[in-house]
């Protein structure tokens, strides 16, 4: 799971997107919050603030989220900063379009970057990557129509119909990167305590649709999130990798939430 809020993993798939599954609200709600991370020894690792707010991009609808982060985060051994900036097409159903992270060490000194552009009408997607040395990894991929990356996924799974659940399967750009297919759960209500405070909650877990290719749950762990079961459905936790394969195992929760 890549940063915070917008580590916060990634979503949609053409039945999980669907207008009769989960459509886009006639508004999107303007919403802003910091987000606190632990490891399993509850030492804190990060922290982080967000937010989400409608857009437009190329006439067409859409949302926007913001991250901004410092803290120890995988890979990086020191301290570091970095922020996000997703977004997605947001009119008939959800969709990836455009993120781009940069990372700095405590100073301001860049030390990397990332990008992901979606072609929506060829089903593509790029991935850039720079290095400190300066290296660039560039690869390109196929994205069908259910593809969801890690930026923005909180927000947008927010947008489930919990209330009418049907399960689903998505694919899921991982930050290796790797395109992975995913399926979505929904694991009953619990009752969750975070800094923000206590909530009555919705969880939903991604997990690997492993075929007969075991090997994908190690490429791609379970990731569990949880969303308030007011009108709103705003994330509230998640639990699962920090940022893919071979990360550390982290629990995020709210800590401050504005609407």
């Amino acid at each position: 799971m890549k940063a915070g809020m917008t580590l916060l993993l990634s979503f949609i798939l053409a039945a999980l997107m669907t207008p009769e599954n989960v459509s886009v609200p006639p508004t999107i709600p303007r919403e802003s919050g910091s987000i606190v991370v632990w490891d399993e020894h509850h030492d804190q690792r990060w922290t982080a603030e967000w937010t989400m707010q409608s857009a437009v991009e190329n006439g067409r609808p859409a949302v926007r989220f913001t991250e901004v982060g410092r803290g120890y985060y995988y890979p990086y051994t020191q301290p570091v900063r970095w922020s996000v900036t997703a977004i997605w097409v947001a009119d008939s159903s959800f969709y990836p379009l455009r993120f781009e992270r940069t990372i700095t060490d405590m100073n301001g000194k860049p030390i990397g970057s990332e990008r992901k552009t979606f072609d929506p009408p060829k089903h593509t997607v790029r991935f850039e990557r720079k290095r400190e040395n300066g290296a660039v990894e560039t690869r390109d991929f196929q994205a069908p129509a259910d593809t969801v990356t890690v930026e923005g996924i909180a927000g947008v799974l927010s947008f489930l119909p919990f209330d009418r659940w049907k399960p689903s399967s998505i694919h899921f750009l991982t930050n290796e990167p790797r395109l992975v297919e995913m399926k979505v759960q929904m694991k009953g209500k619990e009752r969750i305590k975070t800094p923000a405070g206590e909530f009555e909650c919705y969880r939903v877990e991604l997990v690997p649709d492993l075929g007969v290719l075991n090997i994908v749950r190690s490429l791609a762990p379970n990731a569990q999130f949880w969303f308030s079961t007011s009108s709103r459905h705003f994330f509230v936790r998640y639990e699962g990798p920090e940022n893919g394969a071979g990360s550390p195992h982290v629990i995020m929760e709210l800590k401050d939430y504005q609407r």
